[in-house]
């Protein structure tokens, strides 16, 4: 007689989920439950064992063993405490599980282990201390000159150079998009007293006017702007009663940039049809922590060697081409070079607000696209604003 088990066996939403798509009614074998969604336990279990198998394999294929030692190298499991112990898929309706545990995964006393075990523990990548590392490195030991060794140390990811090519190999090219042509970006200053704002002033800095910046050291022009007016005005801090000025700019290409502003989602569990391990366990924790990292805020006040990372980083990212790792076609549909122009990230001062900075000094833009046709921007004019009120919201800091 067959034997069926219902969505109020189980509190894992894919695996109810599962059930319900299924569309079968009728009275549950294990938990007494009438009239619900039910399923064939044999049906159940091949869904929960393919979860399980993108997650966990068998330690006989991946692990050492030493009968003299007295068993594998490494900490095993076996299906049972998987399924009841750390992936807990059973409803607090199951007093005892043990039945229904029997009927979806029979004890054959196969010894499990997480996939990737030599690796590091999934969720806390390692790479988030090697990318500590390289932060500490480029402010207090040396930045001009890590890129150097990196063909002598390709695998060594204490080496920042190395670490760099690591990142750029396996997590950035998740995070290039493009900026269409067409979109607008704007850019602000803070108005200074009868002065007349045009375009010269309003776009990227001549070199010999840039200072030291999140992205750029000083000497080097690269264009802050933001895409929207709002937090353009809240990123040039300005005073209540000061006026500013909004240069707006549109696209008039394509822009390959890298999107730090992109937000990286929950982990999904490993019932789930698209759980892959490597991303969710490995390439999440690392990109959230990056991402957050790399866009914090740095106060005005802050020394200028809190820049050197953010500075590097960018300098590594503009001259790496991503062609390999990102598909662009060319006009013979062959794959074309894929070098970054710029980069977006949040803003830490106005919610939902997103920074844009682009790699290019004053010739970025144009107010005459065909006599500059190598400009990346239109100027299409400007706005002026008057600051009227600042608001400033807090909350209590967690203890303990």
């Amino acid at each position: 007689m067959d034997k069926f088990c219902c969505t109020e066996c189980f509190c894992i939403n894919e695996i109810r989920q599962f059930i319900i798509d299924e569309d079968e009614m009728g009275n549950c074998s294990y938990c007494g439950s009438r009239s619900v969604h039910v399923c064939p336990v044999e049906t159940v279990s091949s869904f929960i064992l393919e979860g399980v198998n993108r997650h966990y394999e068998d330690a006989a294929n991946q692990v050492g063993y030493s009968s003299s030692e007295g068993g594998y190298d490494l900490p095993t499991v076996d299906i049972h405490e998987i399924l009841n112990e750390i992936e807990c898929i059973f409803s607090e309706l199951i007093d005892d599980p043990t039945d229904l545990l029997e009927d979806l995964a029979h004890f054959d006393g196969r010894a499990y282990v997480t996939n990737d075990p030599y690796g590091p523990p999934p969720g806390d990548a390692d790479e988030i201390y090697y990318w500590s590392r390289f932060q500490d490195i480029v402010k207090n030991d040396r930045r001009f000159t890590i890129f150097l060794n990196q063909a002598e140390q390709s695998n060594n990811l204490e080496d920042p150079g190395n670490l760099l090519k690591h990142i750029s190999d396996l997590f950035l090219p998740e995070l290039i998009t493009v900026i269409p042509e067409g979109e607008k970006i704007y850019r602000t200053r803070i108005k200074k007293k009868d002065k007349e704002y045009e375009h010269k002033d309003l776009t990227s800095p001549h070199p010999r006017l840039t200072i030291n910046n999140r992205m750029s050291p000083a000497g080097i022009s690269f264009f802050y702007g933001a895409k929207d007016p709002d937090t353009c005005i809240h990123e040039v801090r300005p005073s209540v009663s000061e006026s500013v000025v909004v240069g707006e700019f549109e696209v008039l290409k394509n822009l390959f940039v890298l999107d730090l502003s992109a937000k990286i989602g929950e982990r999904l569990g490993i019932f789930d049809p698209d759980y892959l391990f490597n991303y969710e366990e490995r390439y999440k924790p690392f990109l959230r922590h990056f991402i957050s990292d790399i866009a914090k805020p740095i106060r005005s006040s802050d020394q200028d060697i809190e820049y050197a990372p953010t500075q590097v980083f960018t300098e590594f990212v503009r001259s790496t081409n991503f062609k390999e790792k990102w598909y662009f076609p060319g006009e013979d549909n062959e794959p074309a070079d894929v070098y970054l122009q710029g980069l977006m990230f949040k803003s830490s001062l106005k919610d939902k607000g997103i920074n844009v900075v682009l790699f290019n000094g004053p010739d970025i833009s144009t107010e005459n696209p065909e006599k500059d046709q190598s400009a990346w921007l239109l100027y299409k004019g400007k706005e002026e604003y008057g600051v009227r009120k600042i608001m400033v919201e807090s909350e209590p800091k967690p203890t303990g």
